[in-house]
């Protein structure tokens, strides 16, 4: 963990690690647990026990995101990060298991990474991972309400916000002036056939796109970058099937009649459509 980054959610003020703890000269202190992340959540934000995902959820983005089908994904916004945040810090807001964060800590090209989720079984499974990677000094994971990060400002060369809701005044406050903002979210046709086979192909309909750049313009923000990235392919085994369906929306939302005929699948052949958003910040946060 690197402390350098983050602030106390309390006053403000440096935070320094001293043993298994951060503290800053006001005396507040926060408990490092011990896999390694650090409960920075300011009081009275999301501070119930079901704050993000849960243990379910998460071992169910775990299972399907090693399996490797969203790889092109990492490798696109990979790709896209090195072009604009070569020798800085990334901030992964909504980091979930840490799929992600981790490979951009691995990656030479980036100083580290900081992953924030409000879900203390996501960055606790993230941090672990990243320990058994060898990865835990070049990366650090808090959980937080990523609307209101213990983060100094001006500090991160990227954020990147995957399939998470933006939260752009705050992105533009931790982001460097002309730093990258790599915003993710799912395509017109993005996972249709499990959609369909849900709920039945004439009562789905293509997702609506996401104008990313209008709502982030008041917050200093322009488009830099707009691509598509879309590929098909067959995901096998009923269990890697049950772990796409439930770190979707549609788990929260389906009966379980209709989520039988998903679940009994052994293969599944899926339409991976992702929209693809770059922001550059170029001005002061408007809002500050």
């Amino acid at each position: 963990m690197n402390p350098d980054i983050l602030v106390c959610p309390l006053c403000g003020g440096r935070l320094e690690a001293a043993g298994s703890a951060l503290h800053c000269a006001s005396g507040h202190a926060f408990d490092i647990a011990s896999s390694g992340y650090c409960n920075l959540m300011r009081p009275g934000k999301l501070r119930n026990r079901r704050s993000g995902d849960d243990a379910q959820m998460v071992s169910a983005r775990r299972r399907f995101l090693s399996a490797g089908y969203y790889r092109p994904l990492h490798d696109a916004v990979t790709c896209v990060l090195r072009k604009y945040a070569k020798g800085g810090a990334v901030l992964d807001a909504g980091c979930g298991e840490g799929y992600y964060t981790n490979a951009f800590a691995a990656d030479e090209a980036f100083t580290g990474a900081l992953g924030v989720d409000a879900s203390k079984y996501a960055v606790d499974k993230a941090a672990k991972e990243a320990r058994r990677l060898g990865l835990s000094e070049a990366t650090t994971y808090i959980t937080a309400n990523f609307t209101d990060m213990p983060v100094k400002s001006g500090s991160a060369a990227a954020v990147t916000s995957i399939f998470a809701p933006c939260a752009y005044g705050e992105f533009s406050r931790v982001l460097a002036e002309g730093g990258a903002a790599v915003v993710v979210s799912a395509g017109e046709r993005h996972l249709y056939e499990l959609k369909a086979l849900l709920y039945g192909s004439e009562n789905v309909r293509e997702n609506k796109k996401i104008d990313h750049g209008g709502a982030a313009a008041h917050f200093g923000f322009e488009v830099i970058g707009n691509s598509r990235l879309e590929y098909r392919e067959t995901v096998e085994g009923e269990e890697t099937i049950a772990a796409l369906y439930m770190m979707t929306p549609y788990s929260k939302r389906t009966s379980r009649s209709d989520a039988d005929r998903l679940l009994g699948c052994s293969a599944l052949n899926l339409n991976f459509d992702f929209d693809i958003t770059v922001l550059r910040k170029e001005r002061a946060n408007k809002a500050t």
